[in-house]
């Protein structure tokens, strides 16, 4: 099979199982996917992989995950992986934009809608295997347009498609003898969590339903406008205490 390259337009010969290859006349990372042929890029990494466990305890001690678990998980070492998007540069009233879909599976929270981090660019190849695992598309390209297609509510003007290999360091974590999994982009540093523990939404529900009891009852019981202000100023205090303490504790 013969195609034409996307930078120099001369002619290459490919085997018809190929997908993925470089340009032998001038270099340029190509895929070849269908009937298209398409450049194939990688962004530069920025975050150091001693820095890789520092970003993700910090996401392991936010609002969304159990008390103390930044202090408690045991983090492995980082595994640095190049994992592959779609970008299509999209024309639209506020000029044009690049989104992102997914080319592989992953069970890995916030890569759908992604934005292509700022940042610099270079050729995909080979070699660049010996920094971390190069993950393959497995989605073809005419999916991805489905998709964008889906969003966008109907034809979505392409002007350009890439595949861009996004670095990412995945991690394993080990808490209460249980083993979690999550990823940091190793451009801006952003951490995708696979499963991890969360927060217990009962106990918040509880503080909940003890304020609207206790302010339902002063409003039910008192009468005086003043003295019910009051009471409301000193009810809120303790019942704030209480919601310290659980987001302490859960």
């Amino acid at each position: 099979m013969e195609i034409r390259c996307t930078q120099c337009g001369a002619a290459v010969e490919v085997a018809p199982d190929v997908r993925l290859l470089a340009c032998p006349h001038c270099d340029t990372a190509l895929v070849v996917d269908g009937s298209q042929v398409l450049f194939r890029e990688a962004m530069r990494p920025t975050v150091d992989p001693a820095e890789a466990p520092a970003h993700l305890r910090r996401f392991l001690a936010g609002t969304r995950t159990v008390a103390g678990l930044d202090r408690e998980a045991r983090i492995g070492e980082p595994e640095m992986v190049w994992f592959p998007f779609w970008a299509f540069t999209v024309a639209g009233e506020g000029g044009e934009q690049v989104e992102l879909m997914p080319a592989a599976p992953s069970s890995l929270q916030g890569l759908q809608g992604l934005e292509l981090p700022a940042g610099s660019t270079q050729k995909m190849t080979p070699e660049l295997e010996r920094f971390g695992r190069i993950v393959e598309p497995e989605v073809p390209v005419e999916t991805a347009r489905t998709w964008l297609e889906e969003r966008h509510g109907g034809e979505a003007p392409v002007r350009r498609t890439v595949l861009y290999h996004l670095p990412l360091y995945q991690l394993t974590y080990t808490w209460r003898g249980r083993d979690y999994r999550a990823a940091v982009d190793a451009v801006t540093g952003r951490v995708f969590p696979a499963e991890y523990p969360a927060k217990a939404e009962a106990p918040y529900m509880l503080v909940l339903v003890l304020a609207l009891v206790v302010f339902g009852l002063e409003g039910l019981v008192v009468s005086n406008l003043l003295l019910k202000l009051a009471l409301y100023l000193l009810s809120v205090p303790p019942i704030l205490g209480v919601a310290w303490l659980v987001s302490r504790k859960v």
